[in-house]
């Protein structure tokens, strides 16, 4: 009997214990910790992407089901089959764009129609969610909200582009400021587990400073999640090799280094997936729905952290009818998102056509970084799966921050010198530590939990 299955991207992600028969959409509900033992190949593979993949997870016998899995109870025992992957025969059918904006703008309001309360927009001023501000038919029900990602978190693009977006359609809209959120870390863990590092925390700072404005008023929450990537934003190169399906990932460096925490070899995992994907993964837009397969473990947190903290979430692209609408468009329209910038336009929309002070710096993980101290990573809980040399330089770069470091980062955070600086070879270690810190701490939160259940 099935019991369970892969959605097509991914979304909703189910777990599932190999030896106690347990699944579900928690993977806290699902791990057995008085039993718990790590799986080094799912640890080394989580840590490299920064969220589990492959079906697998940092903890030996929990894992989870890949889009074209079906979970099956048989004589009380769980079983995984591969199915046929149908999305295959969706891709390369043409659409019209007057077709797909119409589609979205049907769900979405057919969407807004199930409910009386008011809808919040995360609007970060991008495309996906000035779309998703656009087509929603009755605007005074939207209370649009923004964050700023620089210094000046209301010069940054993203507040600026939000606000004119407010201004021009006459909706709700606020900006609220950030850089106190990995406090929120014990709480990620509680929702997440050690399925994905701690690298959403931000959102949980906003959507908690949201409730407080909005007096604990249940709002729903419209996302415009994963829209880039069908609308022609994301193109992901070529794979030749099971070694390369990291590019998959499109983890930006937001990660640890595997060799270097554990140097354990996960391609025993990626091999059976590669050998099954390689002839389709010649196609570029199958490259494209695997890359949102790959990261859909992360990139959920977008409406999964709002839904759990009163605003139940909904995106019409994760829907497989909408999102191969959109990836079907005529490639020369997809260019640039070429279809999107012509309806911006004939809306009077397209703020990157006009003038506007804005600033692309992003720092605020650095802006965190200076305003919280973080505990250092407990080394001795940590060093049974993770090298302690690694630990040690990552709480070495994020326990002192000195002055020397200070003007290198206000020069890695300036735009054009750090595209100079980068060309020169520098690296930002300290981002690279903190990212390697988010990513590591809930396997120490993990193993305690084990040792407190010993």
């Amino acid at each position: 009997m099935e019991v369970a299955k892969g959605q097509w991207v991914g979304y909703e992600t189910v777990f599932y214990h190999e030896k106690t028969g347990k699944y579900g959409l928690d993977i806290n509900e699902v791990i057995d910790y008085s039993n718990l033992e790590i799986d080094p190949e799912g640890l080394a593979a989580y840590l490299d992407f920064g969220y589990a993949v492959f079906g697998h997870t940092p903890v030996k016998y929990v894992k989870f089901l890949l889009p074209y899995q079906s979970l099956n109870l048989i004589d009380g025992r769980l079983q995984v089959y591969n199915t046929e992957d149908t999305t295959l025969k969706l891709i390369g059918k043409t659409s019209r764009e007057d077709d797909v904006l119409n589609q979205i703008k049907t769900s979405l309001n057919q969407w807004a129609d199930g409910f009386s309360e008011n809808i919040l927009i995360p609007t970060s001023g991008g495309f996906d969610s000035r779309l998703m501000n656009v087509l929603i038919e009755d605007k005074s029900r939207i209370h649009a909200y923004t964050y700023g990602t620089s210094f000046n978190q209301g010069q940054s693009r993203e507040s600026v582009y939000a606000g004119l977006l407010s201004e021009r359609l006459g909706t709700q809209w606020s900006r609220i400021p950030l850089g106190k959120f990995n406090g929120y870390i014990p709480q990620w863990y509680e929702q997440f587990g050690p399925a994905v590092g701690a690298s959403g925390t931000y959102h949980m700072e906003f959507y908690q400073k949201i409730k407080e404005k909005e007096n604990y008023e249940k709002l729903h929450l419209l996302s415009g999640i994963i829209g880039d990537a069908w609308a022609g934003a994301v193109h992901v190169p070529q794979i030749q090799s099971a070694n390369e399906y990291r590019t998959l990932g499109y983890t930006h460096g937001m990660s640890a280094n595997a060799k270097l925490a554990c140097n354990t070899d996960y391609l025993s995992l990626v091999e059976p997936i590669f050998d099954r994907q390689k002839e389709h993964l010649a196609d570029p837009d199958f490259r494209i729905i695997t890359a949102m397969r790959t990261k859909m473990m992360l990139l959920q947190y977008l409406i999964s952290v709002p839904t759990q903290m009163g605003f139940p979430g909904y995106s019409p692209f994760v829907e497989e009818d909408i999102a191969l609408a959109m990836l079907n468009l005529p490639k020369d329209r997809k260019e640039n998102r070429a279809w999107q910038r012509d309806f911006f336009r004939k809306n009077n929309l397209l703020f990157e056509e006009e003038k506007h002070s804005h600033t692309y710096q992003n720092s605020l993980n650095y802006y965190a970084l200076l305003h919280e101290k973080l505990e250092p990573l407990d080394v001795e809980v940590l060093k049974e799966c993770i090298n302690p040399e690694y630990l040690h330089w990552i709480n070495g770069k994020i326990q002192s921050i000195g002055r020397k470091e200070r003007l290198f980062q206000t020069l890695m955070h300036t735009p054009k010198v750090k595209g100079v600086l980068k060309l020169l070879g520098a690296k930002n270690d300290l981002l690279e530590a903190y990212f390697a810190y988010i990513t590591i701490m809930p396997i120490e939160i993990l193993l305690k939990k084990r040792n407190t259940h010993a």
